[in-house]
């Protein structure tokens, strides 16, 4: 019982901080599918930005409780150069777009339709957040979410941006 305790606080203090990005991850190209926000037709047009790319679906809990956060974040720093990404994994439209009409966000939403990008970045859990850093490299992952998760990323945002 002490053991799976233990291994349980472990797993949940790997959710709040940041990880360094998995090996062999690499931002190659976004989704075709925009469902709402600016597409972006190049991934040139974000050099020089940090970028959030968060995967997130209708059905996961952490997900909806997360992404609000994203949005504040967003709407604080994209004058600074902050770009937030987030690609949608459902299989139910009809229950995303209920989820996005009754929680507006403000940043860029593609569909992962062939789910390449899940492919690319290899997302083991939703929600997974990748920071990418000016020269558009994934420096950093959140898995799951918290309280403190917002704080960590803002800290993590600041740092990048400067």
């Amino acid at each position: 019982m002490r053991a799976l305790l233990l291994a349980l606080v472990v797993f949940t203090s790997l959710n709040v901080f940041a990880q360094k990005a998995p090996v062999g991850v690499e931002f190659k190209a976004l989704p075709s599918d925009l469902i709402q926000g600016s597409k972006i037709s190049n991934l040139n047009e974000l050099k020089g930005k940090v970028v959030l790319i968060d995967f997130w679906a209708s059905w996961c809990e952490p997900c909806k409780e997360a992404l609000p956060h994203y949005n504040r974040l967003y709407k604080k720093y994209k004058d600074k150069g902050l770009v937030v990404i987030a690609i949608n994994e459902d299989d139910d439209l009809k229950e995303r777009d209920a989820f996005l009409k009754s929680h507006p966000l403000e940043f860029t939403i593609y569909f992962d339709k062939t789910k390449s990008m899940v492919k690319d970045f290899k997302v083991q859990a939703l929600p997974s957040l990748f920071v990418i850093d000016k020269n558009l490299k994934p420096v950093a992952l959140f898995r799951g979410f918290s309280e403190d998760k917002p704080q960590v990323l803002e800290k993590k945002i600041q740092e990048l941006l400067k």
